[in-house]
């Protein structure tokens, strides 16, 4: 908890969020743990209008790393993961209650590659479960005991969507038992696509985005930054055992970012290694920033960033305007991963970008007014965003179906030549903004 403290200190506690929606207490940076909608804190629309229908596009929250150093147990030695406490289930319906636990002998002789412990990669810890508990009661305590909107939790008012993933399945049991305790004794559907086609991953391979992606990363602009960071990554590299590894993904910070913010949020020290050489706050700090930069850099500034996130998001932003349109629940629940919530901000132009924090959400309200006209209303991390504050809902569905490509497929699959990519660019102003009204942000280099 020290190290988590001294990390958020490091940081200033300056709110990295968009800056379409004002500053205030609630919008305070907190990675571990993302403000949310909550009663107290909640902005009413000064329209007279009825609420009638909330989709919600979430991220899970903490789980253990997905990214490993080579010699995962060399770091911070005899501190384990426990995930004991957020059991994953997996049994055929009629059969007996099983869940899944990891174990690894001590003995194995590949042991040096996984922490010691109960988690395996990725999966959610006991702290996520209980942040997404305390999530979904606060989003109960809003939404029915406050607006009187959502009456039960029923299927038949709240429908589930998921990736293929389990701590997404996880995060969302743990939502719904936040909003009513007994429905942890109850079954639930979990509703997903087919893990190669997932559109909410999204999942599903698109050589030309990656291309795309690939250009911007080699472009001049972004590779100025690594260069001027090659010290940090140098340092890191000599605690971590990371230099010239395959583990590290090229040209990104990502993979450090992971690394840190994973053990920081559980509680977890910074990583020290056998030698006793140990990872800075002030490395981690300027790691987590970096982070900021380049989900900002990738997803807004950099040249193709917006056909790259219509390319990679087309088939779920197809989705959520089709579920807009003709919703058949109260509340449509998505639970997903950072990749979700940024590409979902990209496409609302929810300007500059940063890295979406743990149980980072955005909240599509749709209102109706006395004229039977309906608009609609979001909100990122529990803050209304201002451009979006009372958008006629035809209006943005059109926006929606703006970010699908035509013939998705087939421009998926045709990939660009390096000469091409470089001349394209992608400042593209949509009918939500006007250049007047909400300016491209510059990069936060």
């Amino acid at each position: 908890m020290l190290a988590l403290l001294a990390f958020q200190l490091l940081l200033g506690l300056q709110p990295v969020v968009s800056a379409s929606y004002p500053p205030g207490p609630w919008n305070i940076s907190d990675y571990c743990n993302a403000p949310h909608v909550n009663a107290s804190h909640y902005e009413h629309p000064t329209e007279d209008a009825e609420l009638v229908h909330l989709s919600v596009l979430m991220r899970h929250h903490k789980r253990a790393p997905v990214a490993l150093v080579p010699d995962e147990r060399s770091i911070n030695v005899g501190i384990g993961w426990d995930c004991t406490c957020a059991k994953q289930f997996t049994y055929g319906g009629g059969g007996a209650r099983l869940y899944h636990t990891v174990r690894t002998p001590p003995n194995h002789p590949f042991a040096q590659q996984i922490w010691p412990g109960t988690c395996e990669e990725g999966q959610l810890t006991a702290g996520g479960f209980n942040d997404a508990r305390e999530h979904g009661k606060d989003f109960w305590g809003l939404y029915h005991d406050h607006l009187d909107f959502l009456h039960a939790v029923e299927p038949t008012e709240i429908n589930v969507r998921t990736t293929y993933i389990d701590r997404t399945k996880q995060v969302a049991s743990a939502m719904l038992a936040g909003m009513e305790p007994l429905t942890a004794e109850r079954d639930w559907a979990s509703h997903s696509q087919p893990q190669r086609i997932d559109s909410l991953v999204p999942n599903y391979k698109c050589p030309r985005a990656d291309a795309l992606q690939a250009a911007a990363q080699a472009a001049p602009k972004w590779q100025a930054i690594l260069k001027k960071n090659e010290a940090l990554k140098a340092r890191l590299d000599a605690v971590l055992g990371t230099k010239d590894s395959k583990a590290v993904w090229p040209n990104s910070f990502m993979f450090y970012q992971d690394v840190l913010t994973s053990r920081v949020c559980n509680d977890h020290p910074l990583p020290c290694n056998t030698a006793g050489d140990c990872v800075s706050e002030e490395d981690a700090a300027q790691i987590f920033e970096l982070g900021n930069i380049e989900f900002d850099y990738l997803w807004h500034t950099a040249n193709n960033a917006t056909e790259s996130n219509q390319l990679t998001f087309g088939a779920m932003f197809s989705e959520l305007a089709d579920g807009l349109e003709s919703p058949r629940h109260r509340l449509m629940l998505y639970v997903a991963h950072d990749l979700s919530v940024v590409r979902l901000a990209s496409g609302l132009e929810i300007f500059p970008i940063h890295w979406p924090k743990l149980g980072s959400e955005i909240v599509i309200e749709i209102w109706k007014d006395k004229h039977d006209e309906r608009f609609v209303r979001v909100l990122y991390d529990g803050a209304v965003v201002r451009h979006l504050g009372w958008t006629p809902l035809e209006r943005f569905l059109q926006h929606l179906r703006r970010q699908v490509p035509k013939d998705l497929f087939e421009k998926c699959t045709a990939v660009p030549s390096k000469e091409a990519l470089m001349l394209q660019t992608t400042v593209q102003h949509s009918a939500l903004q006007s250049p007047d009204t909400f300016p491209i942000q510059a990069p936060l280099l």
